[in-house]
């Protein structure tokens, strides 16, 4: 599957309105079926029924909704936040966290953890609902990736970060003005996530050979199989900016690199 496709996939999933089509089909099913129900007690039954068919939905659409939301890999304040982003209340009980390929599970979700729609929970070594396994420190700071499986040891969700990461971001683009800089401000670089991960980019750098350089700030991430632009200075959702009063490339300006958090090279990008 190429990557269009899998973007394309992604993006129909993360757009679809869940609550809104499952709602239209269960209120279709019940009216349908309560109609052809001459008594009560077949009226009880065909609403079982209906409320059997219902968890049945939701059930398949928690992985969807249910993802890996930030990881902090500071030893003095390790945790994973996981964020319902659905509908639906998700009983998150035998859902397991892993570490990379480890066979051991670093956290289990015990009997009655729901999650609430919008809501973030967290797993943290303090003191807390909570609580990891395993004693601190628990995260490489070399990267790692970091697995959210469901109590049938699915894949949910999947954050990785630093090594781990740096097959799956490149620079795909860069637009740079050459008649006088005439909208300069708008010069920028693209990058990519091929991945179907969360790629965590807090303090990555963007670094232009004789030329500026970028840091992300804390808690920035890529979706899955999506893009990011970084302007020169221009403001727009979902993008950053250098905020550079000057161009941010030169006639020098022959190289562009992606360095990850331990400023180690993940992608360069040549231009002419």
């Amino acid at each position: 599957m190429n990557f269009e496709t899998r973007q394309n996939m992604a993006n129909e999933i993360w757009q679809t309105d869940a609550h809104s089509a499952l709602d239209k089909v269960h209120q279709q099913i019940k009216i349908n079926t309560l109609n052809t129900m001459p008594n009560l007690q077949n009226q009880r039954h065909a609403h079982g029924a209906v409320q059997s068919y219902w968890h049945s939905c939701f059930k398949l659409m928690a992985p969807l909704q249910v993802q890996i939301d930030y990881v902090s890999t500071c030893e003095a304040n390790e945790c994973i936040e996981i964020k319902n982003t659905g509908p639906a209340i998700i009983d998150l009980e035998n859902w397991y966290i892993e570490i990379s390929d480890g066979q051991q599970a670093l956290f289990t979700f015990p009997k009655n953890s729901y999650i609430k729609p919008n809501q973030i929970i967290k797993i943290e070594q303090q003191q807390s609902t909570f609580m990891f396994n395993s004693p601190s420190p628990l995260f490489s700071q070399k990267g790692a990736q970091i697995k959210l499986l469901d109590a049938e040891g699915s894949v949910v969700s999947c954050w990785i970060y630093g090594r781990k990461a740096h097959n799956s971001v490149i620079i795909s683009h860069i637009s740079h003005d050459d008649l006088a800089f005439k909208d300069s401000h708008r010069d920028h670089i693209e990058l990519i996530n091929l991945s179907t991960y969360w790629v965590d980019l807090s303090s990555w750098v963007l670094s232009i050979k004789d030329g500026l350089t970028f840091e992300f700030p804390k808690m920035s991430k890529m979706e899955p199989c999506s893009e990011i632009k970084i302007y020169a200075n221009h403001i727009e959702t979902g993008a950053h900016s250098f905020n550079s009063q000057s161009p941010i490339f030169n006639h020098e300006s022959k190289t562009v690199s992606l360095l990850d958090n331990n400023k180690q090279l993940v992608n360069e990008y040549h231009f002419a």
